[in-house]
């Protein structure tokens, strides 16, 4: 009777395997695996009942969606990076749509029309960032303020339609509704700015920096960097982030209104939510992102099919956002956590 002897792995090989699993957790954290987690939950859910969610139309309109709420969350992101919330993105997105639809009539330069929507909000975000990060003022009372004052101007500045047609220019929208395989062309443009906006924060010096300085600005002064300078420029990033989400919302619904940009207010905190960003300031990752707003509007849509209202469906994204922090947040407390604040472990180690 013979034996087989397998051979035992070498120490060497056990220790960089070990080191490759330290450096993935490292590199792609728990809070950052939720969502992509939940995103395939829901894709097999989808897929079992309500596949009707995955026909052409239904996918061309989830990946437009999705493409725009990408590019509008990756700015709100950056805010979030540095430990502030902006809750003038719906403005902001609106006045970009605005400016498209009012100035983009026939017989105008659109490329002039798209550079004035681009750099508008640029410049209103960099007025938060002003009296955020100079004048140190609530983030929260700020943005709350622009809100109102950006969307009353805007009002009375081209009406509710934004123009005499409400048209944005034909060319945009040719642009923004075509598709390559039923994936909209937004979507599309929503990756290729993912690429550089990971390659920013994980290549650069700038992109680096805003984590740190979110992370912890009294440090990061300390270690010579220019924390006002950085956390103004992270504004005026994300103000162009909006502006770009604000065009081609408007290409791609072809007539806005003024109010266009509202559900991005809850929508962009949710995905920041679902993504693993820390409210608290640090690092945060594109990819989640990318794959929490996937979630939410293939949660959406799943949900209008199969019939629930508007108000219903904003609840849930509410439901969601809260769940998933909790989940996050039980995720980074863990076993020993729990073992430290229950009686039962307390009580194990005492007869031990």
């Amino acid at each position: 009777m013979s034996t087989t002897v397998r051979p035992t792995p070498s120490p060497d090989r056990e220790a960089e395997r070990s080191q490759l699993l330290t450096d993935l957790k490292y590199r792609w954290p728990a809070r950052y695996r939720s969502s992509w987690v939940a995103l395939v939950l829901l894709f097999v859910f989808v897929m079992l009942f309500v596949r009707t969610a995955f026909t052409g139309p239904s996918v061309t309109l989830v990946t437009a969606l999705a493409g725009t709420l990408v590019i509008a969350a990756l700015g709100q992101s950056l805010i979030i990076m540095l430990g502030a919330l902006d809750l003038s993105v719906s403005a902001i997105i609106s006045v970009a749509a605005g400016i498209t639809v009012h100035y983009g009539v026939e017989g105008a330069s659109v490329p002039a029309v798209l550079a004035a929507a681009l750099i508008v909000p640029v410049l209103l975000s960099l007025v938060n960032g002003v009296l955020i990060s100079v004048l140190r003022l609530n983030a929260l009372i700020v943005t709350l303020a622009t809100v109102g004052i950006i969307l009353g101007a805007i009002t009375l500045w081209t009406g509710q339609s934004l123009s005499l047609t409400g048209q944005s220019p034909q060319s945009l929208q040719d642009f923004a509704q075509t598709t390559v395989f039923g994936v909209s062309m937004c979507f599309l443009v929503a990756l290729v700015i993912c690429v550089v906006m990971a390659a920013l924060l994980g290549k650069t010096r700038f992109g680096c920096q805003i984590a740190a300085v979110g992370a912890n600005r009294r440090a990061g002064r300390v270690l010579g960097m220019r924390t006002t300078t950085v956390e103004l420029g992270t504004f005026a990033l994300a103000g162009l982030l909006y502006g770009l989400a604000g065009i081609l919302l408007a290409g791609y619904i072809g007539t806005p209104d003024v109010v266009a940009g509202a559900p991005y207010q809850l929508a962009t905190i949710t995905v920041a939510g679902i993504a693993g960003a820390l409210f608290s300031g640090g690092p945060a990752s594109v990819a989640s992102v990318l794959s929490a707003c996937l979630f939410l509007q293939l949660l959406d849509q799943a949900l209008s099919i199969v019939g629930l209202p508007a108000g219903a469906r904003v609840a849930i994204q509410g439901l969601v956002l809260v769940v998933a922090v909790a989940a996050i947040t039980l995720g980074q407390f863990g076993a020993s956590g729990f073992r430290r604040v229950l009686p039962i472990g307390r009580s194990r180690r005492s007869t031990s």
